[in-house]
């Protein structure tokens, strides 16, 4: 079940990117969900990295899964503050 919310966090992050991408300044309140998301991904990606995985799962790919979050929910909330402040010629 963990790795299933794992991979679709993963999954919403990548379709908020590409949405901000095709979309750009097109529609702003999906930046606010997309903050949120990003934010319940770092906290979900931090604590199945401190819990670790079920009995019969492998650790090699739930560590993965986890930090790759972790990774993209940084780089989202990185992003969100980019596009915030820069103008949008800039970007």
């Amino acid at each position: 079940m963990r790795r299933v919310i794992l991979i679709l966090l993963i999954l919403m992050l990548v379709m908020s990117f590409t949405n901000a991408v095709v979309n750009h300044r097109l529609i702003f309140f999906n930046n606010y969900i997309w903050t949120a998301i990003a934010l319940f991904s770092v906290v979900v990606s931090i604590r199945a990295l401190k819990i670790g995985p079920n009995l019969y799962e492998n650790s090699r790919l739930h560590n993965t899964l986890a930090c790759t979050l972790l990774i993209l929910g940084i780089l989202s909330l990185i992003f969100i503050i980019i596009t915030a402040f820069l103008p949008s010629y800039m970007i």
